[in-house]
């Protein structure tokens, strides 16, 4: 099972995450299979499975929260079309190349959470407007992704 996140943004890119591990580690830590260091993202943030044909999304207690379709989950299973959100980020989950074509603005749209009624509190913090780089860097045995932010504007992020 061919398994990619996609991340996608307000601005239309879209930028593939191959998960080449049974188990993938999300969060700010160097250790963490895939990387990103922003002040809403913990430390050790989210965890995804794939096993026996299955996907799998664990929440691992983060401050935050984690989110599959825009609703806060501690363990969810995924598949093909699914939204991850975590930190203002948003992922789409493909498999096997499926889905095909998708409108990445929408998808952006999609996968944030909706701001609470009751409160008028957003559930889930939206990341600020970031450049974003990506780094790959592939070792004998492992992959990992690391998601670099450049702000215009440091005062708006918060020491990690």
């Amino acid at each position: 099972m061919d398994v990619v996140l996609v991340r996608v943004t307000k601005n239309g890119v879209a930028t593939p995450v191959p998960l080449t591990r049974s188990k993938t580690l999300i969060g700010r830590l160097d250790d963490c299979h895939i990387r990103v260091p922003v002040a809403g993202i913990s430390r050790k943030h989210c965890e995804i499975t794939i096993d026996d044909g299955s996907i799998v999304v664990n929440d691992l207690g983060s401050s935050n929260g984690t989110y599959v379709n825009q609703e806060k989950i501690s363990s969810e299973p995924v598949s093909a079309g699914d939204l991850i959100s975590f930190g203002g980020l948003v992922f789409l989950v493909t498999v096997n190349g499926e889905p095909g074509d998708i409108d990445v603005e929408m998808m952006y749209e999609d996968g944030i959470p909706e701001v609470e009624e009751s409160s008028n509190t957003p559930v889930q913090q939206k990341a600020p407007a970031t450049k974003m780089v990506t780094t790959i860097n592939i070792t004998d045995d492992s992959s990992m992704m690391d998601f670099d932010f450049d702000f215009e504007d440091d005062e708006d992020q918060p020491p990690l």
